[in-house]
């Protein structure tokens, strides 16, 4: 893929599990799976399956998404709809409203079954709402409703969720072009689900960091503020330190002033 062409250049699939519980290392599983496939800001495919988890469905979960043991027992397993889902999400962006919830469940199956795991780009809704917006919470509900999101059915259930995350996704998106937030690569390091994507594209800064640091050649760097501005600076050094399974980089400016800013707050560097 190329990471700097406009992301809405590709197809972008909007990804909704609702499942039995919150943790599949102990035992949660999948019941259903919606997602919608837009290109160029129209549907033009969709997906969907209640999937049987080989479980109960506790009370807790029932009370959220109303999906019952009678709906589910002749329900197919996930197994039986992995090749179908696989193929329906082909070489798109997945995008979903916390993604490391669905990616995780999705991925643990897959692992499961033998099956390589899912390493496309993937990007966070809600990570875009919380950078771009300062809300006192930050549910699908709420940002649905601040956006006048309208929707027939309750939340909580797949493809209603996926069809919500998708207008939330556009509207934020229309706010981010303001500050020019537009490509590929941009939506990965902002909002990036931190799978081989993202790292392949952290890896590819850090490469031009250390040479640059190697032949003693300044930079120009392209970053987002903590506020959501986007700043550009010359700077002469910059040292690299991890923390929490994080890059941060440590800038001296050509104008004489040091920073601190995270790696992935880094949308372009340039040797200048």
């Amino acid at each position: 893929m190329d990471f700097e062409r406009d992301i809405e250049e590709f197809d972008l699939v909007f990804l909704d599990l609702e499942t039995t519980g919150l943790d599949v290392v102990e035992g949660d599983a999948i019941c259903e799976v919606g997602a919608y496939k837009v290109r160029e800001r129209r549907q033009v495919d969709k997906f969907h399956s209640l999937v049987n988890p080989k479980k109960a469905v506790p009370k807790e979960a029932y009370n959220i998404h109303k999906i019952s043991d009678e709906e589910l027992k002749n329900a197919p397993y996930f197994e039986q709809i992995a090749d179908r889902l696989r193929a329906f999400l082909g070489d798109s962006v997945i995008c979903a409203y916390n993604i490391k919830f669905d990616m995780g469940f999705l991925n643990y199956e897959l692992k499961r079954l033998g099956s390589p795991q899912l390493e496309m780009p993937a990007v966070d809704i809600l990570t875009m709402a919380r950078k771009a917006l300062r809300l006192p919470k930050y549910n699908l509900g709420a940002i649905a409703l601040l956006f006048n999101v309208e929707y027939k059915d309750e939340l909580h259930r797949a493809l209603n969720d996926a069809y919500v995350a998708q207008e939330v996704f556009f509207k934020l998106r229309d706010i981010l072009k303001q500050s020019r937030i537009d490509t590929l690569g941009d939506f990965v390091s902002l909002y990036g689900f931190e799978n081989e994507v993202f790292k392949k594209q952290e890896e590819k800064k850090i490469g031009i960091i250390k040479e640059a640091g190697e032949k003693k050649e300044p930079l120009q760097i392209r970053y987002v503020l903590s506020g959501g501005q986007i700043q550009q600076v010359g700077v002469k050094s910059v040292n690299l330190s991890q923390e929490n399974n994080a890059y941060y980089l440590w800038c001296h400016s050509c104008a004489g002033q040091s920073f601190r800013v995270k790696l992935s707050d880094v949308l372009s560097i340039e040797v200048k």
